[in-house]
Parts: C-alpha cells; structure tokens; sequence
C-alpha cells in the first residue's frame, strides 16, 4: 500500500472501522439468500461471507498498523493544536452610541380663538392643505346678526354724518352737531370691525402648510380655546435630537459628520449635525445635538427611536485584536496575550505583555506590544504555556477593514 502523506488520529481510525463495518453489513443484506432457497444454499451462502468478511478484516488490521506507523514519524502529532490570526493594520473608529428622538417643529395642535359649537369640518383627516387654509367652522350665528344690526346702525350713522358735515361746511349748524354724528360714525366704523374680526376667529385655520392628521372633535361639539380642535403636520423635514454625556464635550462639534439609524425601520443615513446645545443638563450632565433630516418620503414618524452614532476617535494604521483574547496578571494586573513566533524550525508560544487603547464592536487597539504580521492565537489560548512548541491548524489573515465601521 502507498504511503499516506495525511494525518489521521484515533478518532479517524475509529471512523474508517465503522464506515467499513456498516457499508459490509449493507452488502450482506442486499445478497441475503431469497426465501425459498434450501438449507444447503444457506450454509455455503454464509461460508462465503464469513470468508470475504476475514478478508476485509485483515485489510483493516493492516490499514491500522500503517496508521500507527505514521503517527510516530510525525513530530507534531503530540503537540497541542491552535488556530492563529495573523494581524494586519487597518483603520480603527471608536464611535459614541446615543438614544436620540425624532421630532418636528411643523408639528402643530391647532386651538381655536373663540368658543362654541363646531358646526362643520371643511377638510376630512389625510387632507393637505396649505397655511391660512379653513379647517373647520365655530357656530357664529349670534355675531353675524349683530353685523348685520351694527352695518345698519351705521348706514343711519353715516347718512347722518354726512348731512351735518355738508352743513358744517357751509357754516350752517353747530360744531357740536357735526363732531357727535362724526365720532357717532367713527364708532360704529371700529364695532362693526370688532365684530367682524370676532366672525374670522370663528373660522379654524391651519398656521402651516402640511396634512391634517387628526380632529380631535365632531361636528355638534362644544370647542374651547383651552383645547385643539385638529393636529395638522409637516413632515417633509424633521429632526433628531440626542443628548450627549458631557464628557464628550471637546470630541462633538457643530458639523461633524454621524450616521444615525433607526432600527424599527431598518433605515440608516449620514447627517450632519446641525446644532449643539450651550446648555448641561444638571440632572443628567448631558448636552443637547440636533440633526435636520429630509423626510419626504414620510417614513419617519415624531417620537419615533433613532440610534445616532459619533465617530469620536479613529487612528489609521492601526493594530487590533479582538477584546476577547486580552487577559490579565493576577498580581500586577498586566494585560497580555498568547502569540506564536517561528524559531528554529518550531512555533513557539509568547506570552506578550501589552498597552490597549479604546475598544469598540468587540476589537481593542492595541498601542504597543504588537507588531503587523505578529500571529496571536485566537482558538486554544486558554491551554498553552510560555515558551512550549505547538502546532498550527488554521491560521487567518486579518481583514483590514475589521475595525472600521
């Protein structure tokens, strides 16, 4: 039999003597004797079998002694196996992660001027309609008929005026006579404009252009000025704001760029941000940021939950290694981690003692102890000492875009 250029443990052998023995015992089954065959046939039948049977177990018997063989010639089948990720630099970012809220200043609760009984809605919710536009109408019977009673009070008025001053101007009459019919008309002028300007707050107007959302009352009900009437809404442009932990303060300026997501929807996108608030909150020692964002598509609700992320920190070139390999001394509470550097035909364990930096996304940057092409070992760590000779099993290739987000 050729050489085997493989490595097989005890596991395998265990395998192939299985496989062998099921594929055996499925042979023998498909060339079972029929019923009906006689006794003699049974008996050379099983003969037969006993003997092909012998034979393969020779052959395994064989198999497994080269197996043997082979392991004592390999001079790494003792040696413990670790699997090793060869580190490469890259760009690493450290972002700070904010809860932020949507809101819209176009958002607006419209409360009617006057009191009385709504009689009638002029749009149905969904509608857009522009600022100035008639919303809905306040029961204002009582002021029109005191329009109409003062318009003709102050026709009399005015008829009166004018004969007294075409009098006056001739010099006939008495001054007195002229000025009371005057200021008579001049009156009458400013109620009935009073009145007028209470008929137009009789009417709910939208302050914005956008869609009417909800009416919050039916025709027939009583309104207030205490309470709004409908909610109409423009949603084309809306904010986020976040508030941001003080500490932050020198790392967030006014511009920066950040990406800001929002899970529910499955929507991520890159703004700016617009303003940074001068205030710190005692409460919670946080600042305010605020980001404008188009909307036309509507999808972004107010008080909807964003996710905004700031890039506070980013170094290129720089070695990472994933936080979960780090560990500590117990007396001098150092942080080190297991490497593996060739020397002298064998791969040998070192213990790196190490400086970490900031950590994001599972990666820690690394500030010194490491070098790029340095293999640190990400499977078996745990099993290993200083300075014994291991073998590698898998060895990966760090992506250098690993760190960056």
């Amino acid at each position: 039999m050729s050489k085997l250029n493989f490595y097989l443990d005890t596991d395998t052998i265990m395998k192939v003597n299985a496989i062998t023995f099921v594929a055996l015992m499925a042979w023998m089954s498909a060339c079972s004797p029929q019923q009906g065959e006689g006794l003699e046939e049974k008996k050379q039948q099983l003969a037969e079998y006993k003997k092909e049977f012998n034979l393969l177990k020779s052959k395994i018997d064989k198999l497994e002694a080269e197996l043997v063989s082979l392991e004592d010639k390999d001079p790494t089948a003792n040696l413990k196996q670790v699997e090793v990720l060869k580190l490469a630099p890259g760009t690493f970012n450290h972002y700070i992660e904010v809860q932020g809220n949507v809101k819209s200043s176009k958002n607006v609760s419209v409360n009617p001027e006057v009191s009385g009984i709504l009689i009638r809605r002029h749009v149905e919710e969904g509608t857009y309609v522009k600022k100035g536009q008639v919303l809905a109408s306040i029961d204002a019977e009582v002021v029109r008929n005191n329009i109409a009673e003062m318009e003709t009070e102050l026709e009399l008025a005015t008829n009166l005026y004018n004969r007294q001053k075409n009098l006056w101007d001739r010099k006939i009459g008495s001054e007195v006579q002229y000025l009371e019919a005057k200021n008579r008309k001049e009156s009458l002028e400013k109620k009935l404009a009073t009145l007028k300007t209470q008929l137009s707050k009789t009417y709910v107007k939208s302050p914005i252009s956008g869609t009417v959302d909800e009416f919050f009352v039916n025709s027939g009900e009583m309104v207030s000025p205490s309470a709004p009437v409908v909610r109409v809404v423009n949603l084309a442009n809306v904010e986020v704001n976040a508030e941001v932990s003080e500490a932050y303060t020198t790392s967030v300026r006014q511009g920066d760029s950040v990406e800001v997501s929002f899970p529910v929807l499955g929507l991520e996108r890159k703004e700016k941000i617009r303003y940074i608030g001068k205030f710190i909150n005692p409460q919670n020692r946080t600042f305010r940021i605020e980001l404008m964002l188009n909307n036309k598509e509507g999808f972004l609700k107010p008080n909807s939950m964003a996710v905004v992320k700031i890039n506070d920190f980013q170094k290129e070139e720089a070695i990472t290694v994933p936080s979960q390999l780090i560990q500590k001394s117990v007396n001098n509470n150092q942080k080190f981690l297991y490497a593996v550097r060739a020397e002298g035909g064998k791969n040998l364990v070192k213990k790196l003692t190490i400086e970490t930096g900031k950590s994001y996304k599972g990666m820690t940057l690394i500030q010194s102890g490491l070098l790029s092409g340095d293999m640190v070992i990400t499977k078996g760590f745990n099993e290993v000492i200083d300075g014994e000779e291991v073998k590698i099993v898998n060895q990966q290739k760090q992506d250098v875009k690993i760190t960056k987000n």
